[in-house]
């Protein structure tokens, strides 16, 4: 897997993680296994960023794409850009044991709205902020209005990307599991190691189990409605409750001396997929 940049066409980060957590959410709501028929598309309305995979092959041939591949293509292509500050115009061939199965692409929508490399809007806000003070509220999910979130900011800030890419990786980490299939446990680490988030089932409080979905919707919700919204990028705890009774926690915490994990470390669970589009 390679990428193809275009440097005269820039994007806002924050815009490309938003739009890139709202598509890692839409394809952990789907099956893994499940076949990509001919184009995925995430653009959020008022947005410069369009992302999309493209299936080109007929449904008849082997190797076609696959939601799997979709998850990790993404979440590579996040990192990459993460890791270089590449914002901008990003193509990339997806290819299964050397023969084409799709195409990534991460694009400005309107070419008269590029970004210059010197727009002060290409940061993301607080980065290294001071410390986030106490704040507490609730969140109703539009969706759902029977889960609820309480929320709790305390402690230290969170340098805004180790955030972001936290998200995407807890995210990642939980696509591969059937969405209804219950959460007791899932944990992330941001690629380069400063934000952990930890998310658990609370037994005995609700009849509604904790699935994944539920992890996956806090996480977006979380990401959207509080930490973006607010600007606040810092350790929260969540308490997560189903007609009024709590049935899961989130934490998100700062993580401080060199701590890392393994990238896509979720994708140990298919060795054969791994080597075949990471080239591992």
């Amino acid at each position: 897997m390679s990428f193809t940049f275009d440097h005269t066409r820039s994007l806002r980060p924050l815009e490309v993680y938003q739009t890139g957590i709202e598509l890692m959410y839409d394809l952990a709501q789907r099956d893994w296994m499940e076949v990509v028929l001919a184009v995925i598309i995430q653009q959020i309305p008022g947005f410069n960023v369009l992302m999309m995979f493209i299936n080109p092959q007929p449904p008849n041939l082997p190797n076609q794409l696959q939601i799997m591949h979709c998850v990790s293509s993404l979440y590579r292509a996040l990192t990459v850009m993460t890791d270089g500050v590449l914002f901008c115009q990003l193509r990339s061939k997806l290819k299964i044991h050397s023969i084409q199965a799709g195409a990534l692409s991460i694009a400005p929508v309107d070419n008269k709205r590029t970004v210059a490399a010197n727009d002060p809007s290409l940061s993301m806000p607080d980065e290294q902020g001071p410390l986030v003070g106490a704040d507490s509220g609730q969140l109703v999910d539009d969706a759902d209005p029977k889960f609820v979130i309480n929320y709790h900011f305390y402690g230290k800030s969170i340098n805004s990307k180790e955030v972001s890419m936290g998200v995407v990786e807890a995210m990642a980490t939980a696509a591969p599991f059937d969405k209804d299939s219950e959460c007791k446990q899932l944990e992330a680490v941001s690629p380069d190691g400063g934000c952990g988030i930890f998310i658990e089932s609370v037994p005995g409080g609700s009849r509604q189990i904790f699935a994944y979905k539920h992890a996956t919707r806090a996480l977006k919700l979380l990401y959207e409605k509080i930490i973006v919204r607010q600007r606040r990028f810092g350790d929260i705890y969540l308490d997560l409750r189903y007609e009024g009774r709590r049935f899961g926690e989130l934490r998100m915490l700062k993580f401080v001396g060199g701590w890392r994990t393994r990238r896509m470390r979720w994708l140990r669970r298919d060795d054969q997929y791994s080597n075949s589009i990471l080239g591992e």
